[in-house]
């Protein structure tokens, strides 16, 4: 299962996420819930660097794992990517519940 983390800042705005685990819902390189998961949060990753010039207090990448973190001076800016990742995420978590899951902190 995939577990992803959204993690707030005391004004309740998104800072960061994570996604850890592998969905195991088909075969490696044809798991597709693994596939969306893993695209929407590059892509929204990418997106905050090179269109939007967030910067990141912690972005990491591995197989398996994915994390990113906002630095204070970019919140404002990285809101509505960082709120379309959680919205699209949590579609694919109420089509595949069995295969990722989202915690807020």
């Amino acid at each position: 299962m995939i577990k992803v983390t959204f993690y707030y800042n005391d004004e309740f705005k998104i800072k960061g996420f994570e996604l850890k685990g592998h969905a195991n819902y088909g075969e490696f390189g044809y798991d597709i819930v693994c596939a969306s998961a893993t695209s929407n949060a590059v892509g929204v990753i990418n997106s905050l660097e090179e269109l939007q010039g967030v910067g990141f207090e912690v972005q990491d990448a591995m197989e398996g794992f994915i994390s990113a973190v906002v630095k204070d001076d970019d919140m404002e800016k990285s809101q509505l990517l960082l709120n379309h990742l959680k919205r699209t995420l949590e579609e694919i978590s109420r089509e595949y519940p069995k295969n990722i899951k989202i915690y807020e902190k």
